[in-house]
């Protein structure tokens, strides 16, 4: 059976696979989110940048194919990258990827565009360092103190992960500045590096540690995750100095490859890939019938709140609210056949234990004794599985639900779970138990 029913809020792509937000940037009114890309088929044989476009970040364009492995330098893939804009201009960044008896080379690339259309290639490549591998890539280019800065995901000869640093003064030429920050804890390479300021004294750095089995070509047995660090960044001794251990991003199944912009209002937003599939889950996903896999996540705003790191949803999403239901029982089953809604909840005052089901019976949240625990039925095996987290007091959820994607938000961001769920059933029913006296559900239709 082909699953034919796309995602109403969630971009994903036409055909083939996407993978990696990439580009995420806000240029001449427009919000432009670059990915990878294979359009050719549901698997990670072919690497291009695919291209969405909105003015409102919820309504997306499709624009399609926006800059191909068509280069001696990029022949084997166009990876993940960033962009920047100068003097009306737009500065795509990206790792040109290429391999030549399975041996593989790196190089950082830049495009130039000035309609955020058409994209003209430039000669230079930045090599990768002497002490790395060729496992160097995904350059995120930023402006501070006068300067451009680059920071590339990497792996050291010695089979560490780590974080190389650049500078610029023209976004053209650049010269390598060192290690911006390694550890023991980004494994054998940190993919996905991202770094930022949410308030003049904390700076977040976003990393995606992978673990590797060894340093070869031809090792498949990977796994990784998206974390971030709080910290600041020493400029003039160009080093990331860390003030926390790696903590998680989100807790759910599917959240990977995050990264994050400014807008024009002074919002850090940040979106990822939403998944974490294995291969088996991968290739067993059911749009694949349909010849599409995988979406981002919602784009989220971040704030540090509390000396704390919130994640919060965008306000132009209440713009999708239709109908809304209210309900202050303690107990409730609401009746439900919408595949897009959203659901805010009030539990009023700190509650020992809440029961919730959503999309009949295909995800639940369970609080009890300060344990959260989220689940979803596993689409390969038909199995429950389940995330859970130490939470000492749970007062709210805000939860997006789309076709086949849920975000859980907690206690306003403070933590994120975001998952895959497939559910062919019509209905969505809705379930909870033990909402406080004070306590409210409200759905909201989309």
């Amino acid at each position: 059976m082909k699953w034919n029913d796309k995602n109403s809020f969630h971009i994903e792509p036409v055909q083939g696979l996407l993978n990696d937000p990439n580009g995420l940037i806000q240029f001449k009114g427009k919000y432009y989110f670059f990915h990878q890309w294979n359009r050719f088929d549901t698997d990670h044989t072919y690497k291009e940048w695919g291209l969405f476009t909105s003015t409102d970040l919820v309504n997306w364009e499709n624009p399609g194919t926006a800059i191909v492995p068509d280069q001696k330098e990029d022949k084997d893939g166009i990876y993940s990258g960033s962009a920047v804009e100068k003097a009306g201009m737009l500065y795509v960044f990206y790792t040109g990827n290429t391999k030549e008896n399975n041996v593989r080379k790196s190089a950082q690339k830049i495009a130039i565009s000035s309609d955020g259309k058409t994209f003209v290639k430039k000669n230079q490549g930045i090599k990768t360092p002497e002490g790395f591998t060729e496992h160097h890539r995904d350059p995120k280019v930023w402006q501070s103190q006068g300067k451009w800065w680059m920071i590339v995901g990497a792996q050291t000869t010695q089979n560490v992960g780590a974080i190389t640093l650049f500078v610029s003064l023209d976004l053209l030429h650049w010269e390598f500045q060192g290690t911006f920050y390694t550890d023991s804890a980004l494994e054998q390479m940190c993919e996905c590096p991202d770094v930022f300021s949410l308030t003049n004294d904390v700076d977040i750095l976003t990393v995606c540690p992978q673990r590797r089995t060894s340093i070869e070509e031809n090792d498949l047995s990977l796994s990784s995750y998206a974390g971030y660090l709080i910290g600041k960044i020493d400029y003039k001794k160009k080093k990331f100095v860390p003030e926390s251990d790696i903590l998680l991003l989100d807790y759910g199944f599917d959240f990977y490859a995050p990264q994050s912009f400014e807008d024009d209002k002074g919002r850090r937003i940040m979106v990822a890939w939403m998944s974490r599939m294995s291969e088996l889950e991968e290739a067993q996903c059911p749009t694949t019938k349909s010849g599409y896999v995988h979406c981002l996540t919602m784009p989220r705003e971040l704030k540090w709140l509390n000396n704390q790191l919130r994640q919060v949803p965008l306000e132009e999403y209440k713009q999708l609210r239709k109908e809304e239901q209210k309900y202050t029982s303690a107990n409730a089953v609401i009746k439900n056949c919408q595949k897009a809604y959203e659901i805010l909840i009030d539990l009023g005052d700190s509650t020992p234990t809440f029961y919730l089901t959503l999309n009949a019976g295909m995800n639940s949240l369970e609080y009890k004794k300060g344990l959260l625990q989220i689940s979803r039925i596993n689409w390969v095996s038909g199995k429950k599985e389940m995330k859970e987290l130490a939470l000492e007091e749970l007062h709210s959820l805000q939860i997006f639900c789309d076709n086949s994607t849920v975000e859980f938000f907690i206690n306003e961001g403070q933590y994120v779970f975001s998952m895959r769920s497939f559910c062919d059933s019509f209905s969505r029913e809705i379930t909870y138990q033990e909402l406080g006296k004070k306590g409210s559900v409200v759905v909201y239709n989309y």
